[in-house]
């Protein structure tokens, strides 16, 4: 009986493990890695947009998935992802992703939880294992 409750206790402290973490595999400026994230912990990538010479900040948090995006950037450089026909922060923050890809010539910073990783030129790429 007493081994049983044990296992019972194993089985739910796996389960609730499993439903908070959020394992993701990183690639980028050809390295790759793993990243252990957390349900609520909060994300930012920077970079500078290569046309506009701006720089932009894109705000997330990990979720069942990469969700509640939030966009900072000038109004022109805005207006040259949206060509000025919707609210950019408008249609991210209802986003919810199991991946996010970006690429930018003039470099990358990304931080998620206490994990940060940079891509001096190139593309990058965050993909969550699973998304109980």
């Amino acid at each position: 009986m007493r081994a049983r409750r044990w296992a019972a206790a194993g089985l739910l402290l796996a389960l609730g493990f499993a439903a908070a973490a959020r394992p993701a595999f990183v690639t980028g400026d050809g390295a790759e890695g793993w990243m252990l994230l957390w349900r609520g912990q909060r994300g930012e990538i920077r970079f500078v947009n290569s046309v506009t010479e701006k720089p932009v900040e894109i705000r997330f948090r990990v979720g069942r998935r990469f969700e509640g995006f939030s966009v900072a950037t000038d109004p022109l450089t805005e207006s040259y992802y949206t060509a000025g026909a919707y609210a950019l922060n408008e249609l991210a923050s209802g986003e919810a992703v199991e991946a996010i890809r970006l690429c930018s010539m003039r470099g990358i910073d990304l931080r998620v939880g206490f994990h940060e990783r940079h891509v001096a030129g190139g593309c990058l790429e965050v993909r969550l294992l699973w998304t109980l």
